[in-house]
Parts: C-alpha cells; structure tokens; sequence
C-alpha cells in the first residue's frame, strides 16, 4: 500500500511538473480585455483609445511578441453603459480568460465592474479620470490603474491658469455623472480658497440635447470666465455652440477631454479662443512624437484617448515582458516598474500605494486658433 502511494504520489508531482512546463513553454496568445463604450455618448474618444491599443499590440506582435506569445485583444463594446460594461466584463473574464482588462471608457462604468474584476484577480487599466476609480478606501483599490490625467492634477492645474489669467468670476458647467460633480467640487474648492468667485454652476445629463437654458444662465451671470467640465464629446460641443449663440463672449476653459478632433469638428467656430488642459495635441506632436509614430497607420493622433489607449496598453505589455502571466503578477509588475515614459508627454509611475501614476507633468495648455490646437 505504502508503494501505491508513493507511486501516486510521483505520477501526480510529474503531472504537476508537466503541466507547469507545458503552461510556461505555450504559444497560446495572452488575451486582454478591451471593454470601452464603442457606441453611445463616450464613442467620440474611446474608439481613439482601442486604435490605440491595437497599435500597441500590432507593433509587439510584429517583433514576436511576449516571449513568443502573441497578445490577443478581446474587444466588447459596452455601449457606454454601466450594465452592458458589467455583463461583457463578466464574460471576458470568465469565458475569455483575459489577464487584464483596458477600460472603461468612463467611471461609472468601470466602477459597475470593479468588484467582479477584483474577485477574479483581474487588473483593470482604466482611462478616466474620475477621482473615485482610485480611491484606496474600496476595495477594488489594489486591482485598478488609472490610465488617464486624474482630476486631482486636471483641475487645480486648470484653475491656476484661470487665476494666473486674472479671472476674478467664474461660472462653471460640468455633466451629470461622477466626472462633473467630482470636477464641480475641486473647482468649487479652489475658488473659495482662492478669493475667485463663483456666479453660476449649472450642470446637465449627458443624455441631454438642449443647451438653450444653460447658457443662457451663463451667460447672464456675466462671469470673467466660463469653465467646462464635460467628458462626453456630444455634450461638451453642444454647451460650447449653445454658449456662444445664445450672446456669451466670455473665455472659455475646458478641461483634458475638450481636446479632440472630434470636439472641433463637433463644434466649428464656437471653438475659437477655448483654452484647455490636455495631455495630447492632434495638431502638434509637441513631446507625443512616439506616439504620433506609432499611430500613423492606425487614424493618427485624434485625442486625449490616442495616449490613454497607447499608455494603458503599454503599460500591461511592460508587465508581461517581466515574465508576468497572471493577473495579480501582472499587477504586482506594474507597481513596483518605477516611473516609465510609455507614451504620455511625462513619466507615469505607480506604487503599492498610489494608483493615479499620472502627474502634472503629463499635461500641457492649448488653445484653438484657426480651427485648429495649437499649443500654448
């Protein structure tokens, strides 16, 4: 009996030892999930984002991939809504057996996802900028990276130029969601310390499509200056039209996600004058030169969700070329790499601690002049 155990146990301990070499020597892709808001109100900028990573993947697996192993993208249009991003979120990774995810699109969402994703030890690599994606309280905390400009540098960096532009009174529009109330707080927040007063704060749905009472109160609250925070292309481009038809000459400042192609396109004329915060110029490669390379043929450099999608999926490659395969190796690699240039105007970097990676540093001033951004 004593030898049928043993011999058990030496068939198991090879078996185990077979399976290990045959998971470490396989040639079978390493699928990543691509969930972004392909359709709906986010498209504007989340197409740019899997462009992006498609370019990323296309020049890894063209030089031979990951140790051999083509990366496989798994893309899931999650229709900009928090319920579809969930279920396709559940599919990927139980069915699909993604190592990371790329995604959401927006915080609301990311967070409909975070939890599941969280469980299964699946990291998630999110361009938004919503302060409340990396908030070290939840407990998703240790399994997201946030893969665009935080609201926490977006915004003071945005009022300092307000401040330094000498505007003394401002009005504020910001969507409803997340992104806009967390904006609308740290905009309100700067202000009150900062003797700059407020005239107005009107915010709208994003599924809204009539922006004649919005701007007319902002424009009759004769502000110094009009700031607006808004993600979604439809709803910026439309406030800016709705502002400037309805009589309102007053400067305009945009936060990060203003900058796009799309915006300009979306807006026409309204956009002469704005000024914004962004970490990408499509008109200028300014210090985005590699990324400006690597997206030549793939629709070029069209918004801040061109870098977001190359620098989120740069970053999952950089772990994987440690040797990690799994998704709690994949996070643990990109904690501890130290800061990385990737494809963002400045280093990103993220710790055990600090989840944000993005600094001031990685964004810059531009204004539209002639129908085109030109940097400041």
């Amino acid at each position: 009996m004593q030898v049928f155990r043993c011999l058990v146990t030496a068939v198991v301990l090879a078996a185990g030892i077979s399976s290990a070499s045959a998971q470490s020597t396989s040639k079978d892709p390493i699928r990543v999930g691509i969930l972004l808001g392909l359709t709906g109100t986010s498209a504007g900028y989340t197409l740019d984002e899997r462009r992006a990573a498609e370019a990323v993947t296309e020049k890894v697996n063209s030089a031979g991939g990951i140790n051999g192993r083509k990366i496989e993208l798994v893309i899931r249009d999650t229709k900009t809504n928090p319920t579809e991003a969930a279920r396709v979120a559940s599919q990927v990774i139980l069915d699909d057996k993604v190592v990371a995810i790329l995604g959401a699109g927006t915080a609301s969402e990311t967070l409909a996802f975070a939890d599941f994703a969280a469980r299964n030890q699946t990291p998630i690599f999110a361009p938004t900028s919503s302060q409340s994606v990396t908030d070290p309280s939840t407990s998703y905390f240790k399994w997201i990276f946030r893969m665009a400009p935080p609201l926490s540098a977006d915004a003071p960096k945005l009022m300092d130029k307000v401040k330094a532009d000498g505007r003394k009174t401002i009005a504020i529009f910001v969507q409803e969601d997340a992104y806009g109330q967390q904006a609308s707080e740290m905009m309100k927040d700067y202000a009150n310390k900062n003797g700059i007063k407020i005239a107005e704060i009107v915010s709208a749905p994003i599924s809204n499509t009539d922006f004649t009472t919005h701007a007319i109160k902002l424009r009759n609250a004769r502000p110094d200056a009009v700031l607006i925070a808004a993600s979604q292309t439809q709803t910026a481009s439309s406030m800016l039209r709705k502002l400037r038809e309805m009589g309102s000459t007053a400067p305009v400042y945009g936060v990060s996600a203003l900058v796009s192609s799309a915006i300009l396109e979306a807006t026409g004329p309204a956009a002469e004058g704005l000024i914004a915060l962004s970490n990408s110029n499509p008109f200028d490669p300014g210090p985005l030169k590699p990324l400006v390379e690597l997206l030549k043929d793939h629709g070029g450099n069209r918004s801040y969700g061109s870098v977001c999608g190359a620098t989120a999926m740069e970053a999952i490659v950089q772990a994987l070329r440690t040797g990690a395969t799994t998704g709690s190796e994949i996070r643990d690699a990109v904690e501890k790499m130290g800061p990385v240039k990737l494809y963002a105007a400045a280093p990103v970097e993220y710790s055990e601690t600090n989840h944000d990676g993005w600094g001031p540093g990685t964004m810059f001033f531009v204004t539209v002049k002639d129908g085109k951004f030109v940097n400041l």
